[in-house]
């Protein structure tokens, strides 16, 4: 007995005649005769009674005809949710990452799933690198992007590309707005107040590996695990923080914050692609998160550009930094 089988019969047993079934599914009669009979003879029961004007079900016939729906309706939901792993079909996805990453990358990638995958159930989810991790290993995330922090572990893990971090301050209304090749140097970290995530935040982690590693100490007086919260206190004046200012790209050409590049030495985070170890991922969802993310290098790379297309504003220490700014491949 075969799906075949079953859909030729229940064709035949609910059309009356197999002359009618035949038109139905557009198989010629002797066809659906063989298979009926393949299928009568497996069984060992008659499960049709011919006549002169088409076909009766028997009572076997009349139990097989109910399971046979119930069967062909698991394989057809079987064969749909396998193919949502095949590389040209999506069923659903659940998808995390940073909320400074997402502020550039959410909705140019919502806008490319939607138009690969119209029937696909997206699902986006802001965190910090702990809940990320914690949130894929159990199995509520296919997807995440991560920092690259120290002490990061997992399996399937992808560098996609890094970035500079900026002393994001108040801007002043008072103050001139600042030019782009505005910078400040490692050490006046510990004069300025910061606020900056708590410890298990994968931010904090490369801050603190990197501050480490140079003999400095900032000067944490805040520490806000919500990224809004961390703006909230760095619009209040009371404190700074170190983020790309890509992030906060619309924030600060609209004057509300600036931004100086963070120099001798300079901090960059590397933001990476972690997939699920407990199920298969889809290759086009991969695919297509890697290829919004290439095509949004600019901007996840500002303001590099602005910076170099602004002569006045360019100084040696800036253009030594940028330099050093490279997408990983």
């Amino acid at each position: 007995m075969n799906v075949r089988d079953l859909e030729y019969f229940i064709a035949v047993a609910e059309c009356g005649s197999f002359s009618k079934a035949s038109v139905r599914l557009g198989r010629p009669q002797p066809a659906l005769s063989r298979h009926i009979r393949d299928l009568e003879t497996d069984l060992r029961v008659p499960l049709l009674y011919r006549n002169g004007r088409g076909v009766v079900v028997t009572q076997a016939g009349e139990l097989l005809q109910q399971l046979g729906w119930a069967i062909i309706r698991q394989i057809h939901d079987a064969r749909e949710k396998v193919r949502d792993f095949s590389s040209d079909q999506l069923g659903s996805a659940a998808i995390g990452m940073p909320a400074s990453v997402s502020a550039i990358l959410l909705a140019p990638l919502a806008r490319s799933l939607r138009t690969a995958h119209a029937q696909a159930e997206l699902r986006f989810l802001d965190g910090c690198n702990g809940d990320l991790l914690l949130a894929l290993g159990g199995g509520s995330l296919d997807i995440a992007l991560i920092y690259d922090a120290p002490g990061t572990t997992h399996q399937n893990l992808e560098a996609l590309f890094s970035q500079p971090l900026y002393l994001i301050e108040r801007h002043s209304p008072d103050s001139e707005m600042p030019e782009f090749g505005d910078d400040v140097e490692a050490a006046e970290l510990e004069t300025i107040q910061l606020v900056l995530p708590g410890r298990r935040h994968g931010l904090r982690q490369i801050v603190d590996a990197w501050a480490s590693r140079n003999g400095l100490e900032p000067h944490v007086q805040f520490e806000c695990d919500s990224y809004s919260a961390i703006l909230q206190v760095v619009a209040s004046g009371l404190a700074a923080t170190l983020l790309p200012a890509a992030s906060l790209q619309r924030e600060i050409l609209s004057g509300q914050f600036r931004a100086r590049l963070i120099t001798k030495p300079a901090v960059y985070r590397t933001i990476s692609l972690a997939t699920s170890q407990s199920k298969p991922v889809n290759s086009s969802l991969v695919g297509l998160i890697k290829q919004s993310v290439a095509s949004l290098k600019d901007e996840f790379l500002w303001p590099q550009n602005a910076i170099a297309d602004n002569p006045v504003s360019r100084n040696v220490s800036v253009r030594m930094a940028l330099d050093e700014i490279r997408p990983v491949t």
